[in-house]
């Protein structure tokens, strides 16, 4: 089901669409048969989705609090187990080629830890009953989806849409400023998720003039590339010291590496963040009703 709004639809109805497509996939993956912990990510995607089509019309689905709140609860009944699965991921993709090129850690070394993390993923994956967690977020989404069709979203046209528009754009460029004033790993945490709401938002609104929009929205793609990967690695330092995972020299071998890697990470993504966030909200608002003007009134396919 296309995660995009069709220029030959209401709002509502596409929304309600888009919702129902996406909880309909998010079950499909529990009852399939892919990797238990893949499972898990993408159901915590499907989740995240869902709650950025109903952001997109928060303003005018009073619903919108308890709808949210409904697929967050969903999503945090296995943030752990993901959590888990995350540093790992984090630690082959970034920690162990830093730690490798730098010569610091032997092989042997780097594949003990590995060890001590796949070991620690299946505790807290035994621990809290993986099959039973995705169970209840099964029940969750099913729940979800029966009030799909009823959903009160209270207007049609751009200005279903304006309003979500602003505030994740908005957000998003305030929590950048924030961030470089005081680069904290909560404030770049909470701009990396503004970002990908935002992202979300520009897919919803692709149809309005796919070539820029899709542009934006992989220059998006890439800058929260880069602050998920700082977020990944000041997540696994904060995780490594409060359960003291590794030896006291290993730690501080490796937090010597991830600070000097999460420092590039934060230039990198200062560049790419002022060139999609220079535009005053009301700005890019009006400019993307404009898109969505045209590709109504003039052009079907645009």
């Amino acid at each position: 089901m296309e995660y995009t709004l069709q220029p030959d639809e209401r709002v509502s109805e596409g929304i309600k669409r888009i919702i129902d497509g996406k909880v309909e996939r998010g079950i499909e993956h529990i009852d399939g048969d892919m990797d238990r912990h893949e499972t898990v990510h993408e159901v915590r995607k499907r989740c995240k989705e869902v709650r950025a089509a109903v952001r997109l019309v928060r303003p005018v689905l009073p619903t919108y609090s308890a709808e949210n709140a409904h697929y967050r609860d969903a999503g945090r009944r296995i943030s752990d187990i993901r959590d888990a699965q995350a540093a790992i991921e984090t630690f082959d993709d970034h920690v162990q080629p830093i730690a490798a090129d730098h010569g610091s850690l032997t092989d042997e070394t780097l594949a003990d830890l590995r060890g001590i993390l796949v070991d620690r993923r299946e505790q807290v994956a035994a621990e809290q009953d993986l099959d039973a967690r995705l169970a209840e977020v099964r029940a969750d989404l099913v729940e979800g989806r029966e009030r799909v069709d009823t959903l009160p979203i209270a207007t049609d046209g751009y200005d279903a849409v304006a309003g979500g528009l602003r505030k994740s754009y908005k957000r998003a460029r305030n929590r950048m400023d924030d961030a470089y004033d005081d680069p904290e790993f909560e404030r770049f945490h909470e701009w990396r998720k503004r970002i990908k709401y935002h992202r979300y938002h520009c897919r919803l609104l692709r149809r309005v003039w796919v070539g820029p929009m899709k542009a934006r929205r992989n220059e998006l793609k890439t800058l929260s590339d880069i602050i998920g990967d700082e977020n990944d690695l000041a997540e696994f330092s904060i995780m490594m010291h409060e359960e003291e995972l590794f030896d006291g020299t290993t730690r501080s071998t490796l937090e010597e590496l991830m600070t000097g890697r999460r420092s590039e990470l934060h230039r990198q993504g200062r560049a790419l963040g002022e060139r999609l966030f220079a535009e005053h909200p009301d700005e890019l608002v009006d400019r993307i009703g404009s898109y969505w003007d045209a590709a109504h009134e003039y052009d079907p396919d645009p």
